[in-house]
């Protein structure tokens, strides 16, 4: 574990060795870190032999504290970038050798209520991970109650999708719905419930499927022959979305017909990989966590 500064929180880096083993650290290679958050996957690459990290974030407080005190932050080797992962081309100038995207959420981000991540700490209807998007105060005012369940119902395949959706906006009209601790008042005190519900809401305002979709396309004209692009997600409609794309990625159809283009990409999980026992002991967080990889092809004719 890394002490992660001011806050006395402890955070810790998912399945690091699971990500330096399957993005195959080439000595002197150049990765990219589009998730970068407190950095461990990062540090971890640099420990291993890379030649040159590029570390992306959407959270620019992330950034600041780790060029603050970051354990790497003066190592040449590390170049950080302020922006969401769907634009990776921007950071990407030259061909990589492998890509990481972390689709979780920091321990920091979700202990700390200043920012509305979190279940336990009260705190405004926020949600961002960019303070450039809108928050999710603006966004629960502008959408109709009939958007807002499918908004709910795509992200996470949300339970009584529209009975939610009926309480947030009528609670928001009278007035009864401020912060995120109204939610408590709203939906009880049952973690079962307001687990997905945050969920969904936080993937709704920062488009995170959205995000996703965009960047393994990016990623993978980015990569190297030979590249990995390594993702780690946290609940089924990420993975699902993971498996989908990496399936399209090496040409395999659910029709059991010919792919329309050639695959261009070779997939290393046949299933994704989960944390270690040892590791969910270790931290209950990673418990959830599911890793997928894929290869860059070369190109056919």
């Amino acid at each position: 574990m890394r002490y992660c500064g001011e806050m006395e929180k402890w955070h810790t880096s998912v399945m690091l060795n699971e990500v330096i083993d399957f993005i195959k650290i080439v000595p002197g290679g150049i990765y990219a870190d589009l998730t970068f958050g407190e950095g461990g996957h990062s540090e971890a690459m640099l420990a291993a032999g890379a030649g040159k990290v590029i570390g992306v974030d959407r959270d620019e407080a992330a950034l600041e504290r780790y060029r603050a005190s970051g354990a790497m932050k003066d190592d040449p080797r590390l170049e950080l970038n302020l922006g969401p992962f769907s634009q990776l081309s921007r950071y990407l100038r030259e061909p990589v050798d492998g890509i990481l995207a972390d689709l979780g959420v920091s321990t920091r981000q979700i202990l700390s209520g200043e920012r509305g991540f979190s279940l336990q700490e009260p705190g405004p209807l926020d949600m961002r991970m960019s303070q450039d998007d809108e928050t999710l105060e603006r966004l629960l005012d502008q959408i109709s109650e009939r958007d807002l369940s499918t908004e709910l119902r795509r992200n996470v395949d949300l339970k009584g999708a529209n009975r939610v959706a009926r309480k947030l906006k009528r609670a928001r009209g009278e007035g009864r719905l401020k912060g995120t601790s109204d939610l408590l008042g709203l939906f009880g005190h049952n973690w079962d419930e307001l687990t997905p519900i945050f969920l969904a809401l936080r993937m709704w305002v920062n488009e995170e499927l959205g995000e996703v979709k965009q960047m393994v396309p990016q990623a993978m004209e980015r990569l190297k022959v030979g590249g990995r692009l390594v993702l780690l997600t946290f609940h089924s409609t990420e993975d699902r979305q993971a498996k989908k794309l990496f399936k399209e990625l090496g040409g395999i159809t659910d029709t059991g017909l010919p792919p329309p283009t050639p695959p261009v990409a070779k997939i290393l999980t046949r299933r994704p990989i989960p944390p270690s026992e040892e590791e969910i002991k270790r931290n209950p967080r990673s418990r959830s966590a599911k890793l997928r990889c894929v290869e860059k092809l070369p190109r056919q004719a």
